[in-house]
């Protein structure tokens, strides 16, 4: 395979992993207006990138199913999210045929800004497993920024310690590396709760009707730009609970308020 056609097919999988679109090409013909700007005389074999998608919330999300972080396991499995028949969201992490526990992640192929974020959510928030996180966040695409900026986030997590904190806000900075992030204690009997993300220029509030008089602001270095919103459910650096169980959580609606 000559190196032009190395750097086409790498360039087809970044981009359909980013969620921006599904490419098809056949030499010499191109179905997909992001490849206008190749070569004409290029020759290229046939590459399909099969992507799954859902639709949910009234609009389209794609199913993470490649390998990597930052599920201990590496394993992503289209299996782990549906939408039932009363259009909540599931995610849940599944033991494959192997006995490895996947991962699940929804993507979503839309870019969001400022607005008003509002997500119900059910599942044990309060008993959350000590090697479980479930992550509903805003993520930059790379010419935003590089991982660990930029990104806002709503976490239920104990981030390996049995007895920490179950539930997290984070932003981290735009121009910058580091974060400002907020721990927050709640009732172990919690399996109910309503989240919001208010994202402003400059500031960033987060609500729960599990957090009482506790507030959740930040004002500073925060993301400006557009991202792809996300709710991920994953295994923290070790391959499976404690209990050695499936973890599923639901997202029973969504509402967004952009500005």
């Amino acid at each position: 395979m000559r190196a032009d056609e190395t750097r086409v097919r790498a360039w087809c999988i970044e981009h359909v992993r980013d969620g921006m679109c599904a490419i098809y090409m056949r030499a010499r013909h191109l179905l997909h207006p992001l490849c206008v700007a190749l070569p004409f005389a290029l020759h290229v074999s046939v590459v399909m990138a099969q992507v799954h998608t859902i639709d949910w919330a009234g609009m389209k999300w794609r199913v993470r199913t490649e390998q990597g972080g930052p599920c201990a396991t590496q394993r992503w499995n289209a299996d782990g999210v549906w939408v039932d028949a009363a259009g909540q969201l599931h995610l849940k992490l599944i033991r494959m045929p192997s006995g490895v526990l996947s991962c699940a992640e929804i993507i979503s192929l839309e870019q969001f800004r400022f607005g008003t974020y509002q997500f119900e959510v059910t599942g044990p928030i309060g008993t959350i497993d000590a090697n479980v996180a479930l992550g509903i966040f805003f993520y930059p695409s790379p010419d935003v920024g590089p991982d660990g900026t930029n990104e806002i986030d709503i976490e239920v997590a104990r981030w390996g310690r049995p007895d920490g904190p179950q539930v997290h806000y984070t932003a981290w900075y735009r121009s910058r590396p580091g974060s400002w992030h907020l721990p927050m204690r709640v009732a172990d009997q919690a399996n109910h709760a309503q989240f919001g993300i208010q994202w402003l220029p400059g500031s960033v509030r987060w609500t729960s009707s599990l957090q009482g008089a506790t507030e959740a602001h930040f004002e500073g270095d925060v993301a400006s730009q557009p991202q792809t919103l996300r709710f991920n459910l994953w295994l923290f650096r070790q391959p499976a609970p404690v209990d050695g169980r499936e973890v599923e959580f639901v997202i029973k609606s969504m509402k967004v308020r952009e500005w």
